[in-house]
C-alpha cells in the first residue's frame, strides 16, 4: 500500500525551514566546541555547508515522504532525529566520539513527539512498538560493543536505541532495514579503506554515520504500518 506524499507547499516549507536550521548549526558546530581539551590542537574539519545542506534536504524528503500520513503527525520526531543525527555525525567523523549531551536530551525529546503523534493518531499500538524496538535494538548495539575488536562504543548503542525507537514507530521492516543498511554501508567503507590502504587493520571506524544514513533510507523506503487507516 502506497503511502499519500506531504503537499508540494509542505515539502517548500520545510526545505526552507531546514535551512535555517542548517545554517544556525553549520555555525554552531565550526566552532568545535564539542572538542575535550585533548582534542582541541586538531584542525577544524571543512565542509560546514555539508551540514546547512544536509538538514534542508532530508526535511524535504521526509516531509514529501510522510508529511501525506496522519496529518504530518510522523514528522516531528522525525525531522528533531536529523538535526540531531546531522550534528552527531559532524562530531563523530570529527572526533570518533557520540556526546551524551547530543544523545540523552534527544531521548525525552523524541519520545514526548512520539507521544502526540500516538495521541493524535488515536493509534497507540506504534507506540508500543516503538519502546520495545528501541529497548531491543540498544541491547543489541550494546552487546556488539561489548565484543572485543567489535569497533563499537556506549555511544553506538544509544544511537542505536534512539533510531529503534524512531523507526520502531513506522514498522518492524523499518528497523531492520535501517540496521542492515547501516552494516552494508559501514562494511563497504570498512572494505575499500582497507583495499586502499587508508585503514589500517586496527583503525577506528565512526560508526554513528552509517546508523543515522541507514535511519533515514529506511524511513524514506519502508512503508509505515499502522497508519494506513488514518491516511488521507
Amino acid at each position: 500500500m502506497t503511502v499519500a506524499t506531504g503537499p508540494i507547499w509542505a515539502v517548500a516549507v520545510a526545505v526552507l525551514a531546514g535551512s535555517g536550521v542548517g545554517v544556525v548549526l553549520s555555525r554552531a558546530l565550526g566552532t568545535a566546541a564539542y572538542r575535550l581539551d585533548d582534542e582541541i590542537d586538531r584542525p577544524v574539519p571543512r565542509g560546514g555547508w555539508v551540514v546547512a545542506v544536509a538538514v534542508p534536504v532530508a526535511w524535504g524528503l521526509l516531509t514529501w515522504r510522510l508529511g501525506g500520513l496522519v496529518d504530518g503527525l510522523l514528522l516531528p520526531p522525525l525531522l528533531l532525529l536529523v538535526v540531531v543525527g546531522t550534528a552527531l555525525t559532524r562530531v563523530d567523523l570529527d572526533v570518533h566520539r557520540l556526546p551524551q549531551g547530543l544523545t540523552r536530551p534527544a531521548l525525552p525529546a523524541v519520545l514526548g513527539l512520539l507521544l502526540v503523534a500516538a495521541l493524535g493518531s488515536g493509534q497507540w499500538w506504534p507506540l508500543g512498538r516503538a519502546l520495545l524496538a528501541g529497548v531491543l535494538t540498544w541491547l543489541a548495539y550494546t552487546l556488539a560493543s561489548l565484543l572485543p575488536g567489535g569497533g563499537m562504543g556506549a555511544g553506538d548503542a544509544t544511537v542505536g536505541g534512539l533510531l529503534g525507537l524512531v523507526l520502531g514507530f513506522l514498522g518492524g521492516w523499518a528497523v531492520l532495514v535501517g540496521v542492515l543498511v547501516a552494516f552494508l554501508l559501514g562494511g563497504v567503507v570498512a572494505g575499500v579503506g582497507l583495499i586502499s590502504g587508508r585503514l589500517g587493520p586496527r583503525s577506528s571506524l565512526a560508526f554513528g554515520p552509517y546508523l543515522f544514513l541507514g535511519g533515514l533510507i529506511a524511513a524514506l523506503t519502508v512503508t509505515p504500518v499502522g497508519f494506513q487507516q488514518a491516511a488521507g
